[in-house]
């Protein structure tokens, strides 16, 4: 039972800290003069969630991050926050954060792998997260899925592989020094939160 209830704390206080970080990667912005949405470091912090944490650990992690941001915690891009700015013309990209966080996670294998997780974060994170944030902004502007691919998605899509590489390489570097304390029902998830 003790066992358990130290399994159920850490991952509490890893899901806390990884909270904390996306909330601060939102502060990171560079605007670009020809799209509504911003440079950021969200990808980076949503991609190393997925790798770092399991699947329903990542949907705490982000889920948290949403309701505070939606309950007006100026947490979300920018230092911005309110359930008008998740629900506005780029409010896409935080539903596709919560999804590709929580598919990534369960993709990425138990062990560290730099090229499975630079698939995984490549092949299913980025896609997810762009076809939200198109959905969304197609919404808003009368379902022009093309202009709204053009204005969310394309210009993003170079920079989102980088930080996606780079999370890559950075959660198997956590993932390998962590794994000497982490025994294998924690790595799986099979604590209190799971």
């Amino acid at each position: 039972m003790a066992t358990q209830s130290a399994l159920a704390v850490r991952s509490m206080t890893q899901i806390a800290l990884e909270v904390a970080l996306l909330a601060l990667s939102s502060y990171w912005v560079v605007p670009l003069p020809f799209t509504p949405i911003v440079l950021s470091l969200h990808t980076v912090m949503v991609n190393l969630i997925a790798l770092t944490l399991n699947a329903r650990q990542a949907a705490w992690a982000v889920g948290v991050y949403l309701l505070l941001g939606a309950l007006g915690a100026p947490i979300l891009a920018a230092g911005s926050g309110g359930l008008d700015k998740l629900l506005g013309p780029t409010g896409g990209f935080y539903f596709g954060f919560w999804l590709a966080a929580v598919l990534m996670a369960s993709l990425k294998g138990d062990k560290p792998n730099w090229k499975r997780y630079a698939l995984v974060t490549i092949g299913v994170g980025i896609p997810l997260q762009h076809l939200c944030a198109v959905l969304m902004m197609a919404f808003y502007n009368g379902g022009h899925f093309q202009a709204a691919f053009w204005l969310v998605s394309l210009p993003f899509l170079p920079g989102d592989i980088l930080k996606a590489l780079g999370a890559s390489t950075l959660g198997a570097a956590i993932n390998k020094a962590l794994s000497w304390q982490r025994d294998k029902n924690f790595y799986r998830g099979r604590t209190a939160l799971s």
